[in-house]
């Protein structure tokens, strides 16, 4: 089985790790800074956002390690629970931030 390249796992989980630092930096930000009027809405786009895409990188791993185990092992189960737990906080904070 050839070698598989991880890079878009890599590059999806960093910049959805970065986008929930953002959003969670945004949260904190005061009401009279320069876009503290938007900071209301932008932490939580970018929770969902995080979420969205911390959840296509444990997807797109465990999916990788499923076809390199041949079955279900614990990594597998574990990344797999991580991604759903990923799109559960993206539907929450969408639902937080529709209402």
């Amino acid at each position: 089985m050839p070698r598989r390249s991880l890079v878009v796992e890599w590059t999806m989980g960093i910049a959805g790790a970065l986008a929930a630092g953002v959003g969670a930096w945004m949260y904190y930000v005061p009401a009279d800074w320069l876009i503290g009027g938007l900071a209301e809405a932008w932490y939580l786009g970018f929770f969902v956002g995080a979420g969205v895409l911390l959840a296509i990188a444990f997807g797109l791993i465990a999916r990788g390690m499923l076809r390199e185990d041949r079955g279900f092992t614990a990594r597998v189960t574990a990344l797999t629970v991580l991604a759903v737990l990923a799109v559960a906080g993206a539907v929450t904070f969408g639902l937080i931030w529709i209402l």
